[in-house]
């Protein structure tokens, strides 16, 4: 199942709500994102085949983060919109 426009703007929501309460409390941004990282990468190990799970964690450490750390933040959102299938409107 391929979540929805508005399923994706929730989860942004909360995660950016994480990000701040932690940041509010003085927490250093890299701490918070590391383990928001983490649990995502362990989420995906636990629900993907070895194979699946092998070439995400390949493209994103060979290339993927050089490429992205050189975009705005629109083109980054523009880059997430178009790798995302079957997106046919931009999330703000």
């Amino acid at each position: 199942m391929i979540m929805t426009e508005k399923q994706i703007q929730q989860l942004i929501s909360v995660l950016s709500d994480i990000m701040e309460d932690h940041l509010e409390d003085g927490i250093h941004p890299i701490s918070v994102a590391s383990v928001m990282l983490a649990v995502a990468v362990k989420q995906l190990q636990r629900r993907l085949d070895e194979e699946e799970f092998t070439a995400i964690m390949i493209d994103l450490t060979n290339n993927k983060f050089s490429e992205w750390e050189d975009l705005s933040d629109e083109e980054l959102e523009a880059y997430m919109e178009d790798i995302q299938p079957n997106k046919k409107r931009t999330l703000h």
